[in-house]
């Protein structure tokens, strides 16, 4: 629906709520916006005739799979099929410079697991940089950091904290390199989003749905990764939750999952390239791989991302200048 007509959307939610439905809006960043139909939706597609004539109404498509909001493809009048482009998913950084997800273009995320102290920090970003304008591809890095650390086990280092983000802080108001990190807990997520750049949420928390829509509620890019037990329906269901909130600015990474291999040593993870197919085919987000959480062996991880490349344009890598 065309964006300046607030008669018409009133007329939309008071026939939805009239014919049993909720909805559910995204607003789009340029000239429309999208207004979802939730629950049984037989009665209110009879009404389909008055809804099309409405002004500003563009195009009825009709969603069935349960992740409606970042689904691929809808179907439009006579049954055809409509596909949805890919969405754009951008980051600016103060040097200016926008990274742009879901363009084609390869977006290297780099940066130590965990910034330990402000100068291995600042020197991993500076080497980052130099690389970016050494190969003129400095809009397309993006600085990671994990200060809030989950961990299997209690005992494990779990990072600075909010130390960590004033660190981070510092080292991007240095360099003019955005950073990603990681949101644990719900209750963090509007605080952080007033620093970083982009939000990560980890494997362990991809089923936080608290956690999902206060992430999403902060507008904020958000990296979400594939829980590690989680099939493909579930992953995209989890992205739905963050979509629910109005923010559609989501990329998902494939991690790896846990199998049998994992007990080798050189397997973390066992990576599943399918799904990286699999996402584009059946979503509009950005996918992103990430070579190191898949490796049991430092060695591995070069190897890991040559072989990515020809599926997926987007690549997180971890301690890449350590």
């Amino acid at each position: 629906m065309e964006k300046g007509h607030p008669d018409t959307e009133n007329k939309i939610k008071d026939l939805a709520k009239e014919c049993g439905n909720q909805t559910e809006i995204i607003r789009g960043a340029a000239v429309s916006d999208t207004i979802h139909f939730i629950g049984d939706t037989r009665k209110i597609s009879e009404k389909e005739g008055y809804v099309k004539e409405l002004p500003g109404v563009v195009k009825i498509w009709n969603v069935s799979i349960p992740y409606k909001n970042i689904a691929k493809t809808a179907a439009g009048k006579n049954g055809e099929v409509v596909h949805r482009a890919t969405r754009i998913v951008e980051v600016k950084g103060p040097d200016g410079l926008v990274r742009k997800f879901g363009t084609g273009k390869h977006i290297f995320i780099v940066g130590p697991d965990s910034p330990q102290t402000y100068e291995q920090t600042l020197t991993i970003a500076k080497q980052a940089v130099e690389l970016g304008k050494k190969y003129n591809i400095l809009d397309r890095i993006i600085f990671r950091g994990g200060a809030f650390k989950p961990r299997t086990r209690p005992t494990d280092w779990r990072g600075l904290g909010w130390e960590g983000i004033e660190m981070m802080d510092k080292v991007k108001a240095e360099t003019g390199l955005p950073y990603v990190t990681e949101v644990m807990d719900h209750t963090m997520a509007e605080e952080v989003a007033k620093h970083a750049d982009m939000i990560q949420i980890g494997t362990r928390n991809a089923q936080d749905f608290e956690l999902l829509e206060a992430v999403g509620r902060t507008g904020k890019p958000v990296i979400l990764k594939r829980g590690f037990g989680n099939e493909a329906v579930e992953w995209f269901s989890a992205a739905e939750y963050i979509a629910n909130q109005g923010n559609l600015n989501i990329i998902l990474c494939e991690r790896g999952v846990k199998t049998l291999f994992i007990k080798e040593g050189y397997c973390r993870n066992t990576p599943d390239l399918n799904v990286i197919t699999h996402v584009k085919n059946q979503t509009i987000l950005p996918v992103i791989y990430d070579p190191s959480h898949v490796a049991g062996d430092d060695k591995i991880v070069i190897s890991n991302l040559l072989a990515s490349l020809r599926l997926i344009r987007m690549v997180p890598l971890r301690k890449l200048f350590t």
